[in-house]
This record gives structure tokens, sequence and C-alpha cells, in this order.
């Protein structure tokens, strides 16, 4: 009974210096905190105003390299954003830009046969008195998906390319026979007159 009135008055003790909306509010901060690694709508626009300008040179040369018959990476006109905040609440973004690394001089497909390498081009900005600022020099990351992701990634391409033969072959046949069905409604109606 006596370790029964230590532990309640120990309780009670507890109860008196850590009361329940110091757990409450550090909840709250804690929620504060994660919602803002969100960028708002307007901040993710201004953001991609700015990177469409520095990004169309790297499109520009891949699509060059493409030309020549080089080694080239099809680019995905999409930015990742992977915002954090530093000290004094400063807001740095990291911007990725990524696509598949192709050879075209092996065919299989339009865009040749998948490398087996995903490649990330990344950004780095940061904000500064409402404007967006370059904190590093854009860098290539390169992630290598092995053999067996390499013979995946070009059975996915070649599929997806029959797929779409398939959908610009289906539109045509209704396009043609849409038109088929205007002439005929057409001369019906030159008959009725």
């Amino acid at each position: 009974m006596k370790n029964f009135k230590t532990l309640s008055a120990v309780a009670f003790a507890a109860a008196l210096f850590f009361p329940l909306n110091i757990a409450h509010a550090q909840t709250m901060d804690l929620q504060h905190a994660r919602a803002q690694k969100d960028l708002t709508p307007a901040l993710q626009q201004s953001l991609q105003d700015k990177l469409s300008d520095v990004a169309e040179p790297y499109f520009d040369e891949q699509d060059d390299k493409k030309a020549k018959g080089q080694v080239y990476i099809d680019l995905m006109q999409k930015f990742e954003y992977l915002p954090t905040y530093g000290p004094h609440n400063h807001l740095v973004v990291s911007c990725k830009l990524g696509g598949v690394e192709y050879n075209p001089t092996q065919k299989g497909t339009a865009k040749g046969l998948a490398t087996g390498k995903l490649k990330y081009l990344v950004f780095t900005y940061a904000l500064d008195g409402g404007q967006w600022v370059s904190v590093a020099k854009p860098k290539w990351e390169s992630q290598d998906l092995g053999v067996a992701g390499t013979r995946q990634m070009n059975k996915n391409l070649a599929r997806g390319e029959q797929r779409q033969a398939a959908m610009e072959k289906s539109a045509e046949t209704h396009a043609a026979a849409a038109a088929a069905a205007a002439a005929a409604q057409k001369a019906a109606d030159g008959e009725g007159q």
C-alpha cells in the first residue's frame, strides 16, 4: 500500500509539472513543421518559371546528342521538388529533372535501346527576399538498374510503342469512319432536296 501511495504522489507531481498542453503544443509544432515541407502553388509556380529558362539548354544538349547518334537522356518535362528548411527557417529546394538514358545506335525502338541508367539533373535554389537564388551549380546523379532492369525497361518501351501504334491506328480508323459517315449524311441530305 505504501508503494501505491508513493506511485500516486509521483504521478500527481508529474501531472502538475508536465501539463498535457505542452505535449499538445509540441504535437502541433511538429505538424506545422511537416506541413511546411510542401511548397505553396505560388512558390512552386515561381520556381517553375525560374527553372524553365535555366533547364532549356540541358534539353537542347540532349536533343543534339540524340541527333548525332550519341548516348542521350530523354529528360521528362516535369520537376520533382524536395524542399528543406535550414537555419532561421531558410527555404532551400532541390529540384530534380530526370529521365532514362538511351543509346540511339542500338535499334529496338524509336528512341534506341535503354542503357539501364536513370539520370537526374539536380538544381538547388534558395528563397531569398521572395526571389529564387541558385545555391549550387546543377549536377548530374545516376542510378544504374543493372542487367535485369535494362531488359525490363526495353520490354516496357517496346510494349509502349506497340500500344501507341495501336492507338494511332484505331484513331485513324475512327476518323475514316467518321468522315465516311459525314459524306454519307451529306449525300443523303443532297438527295432529299
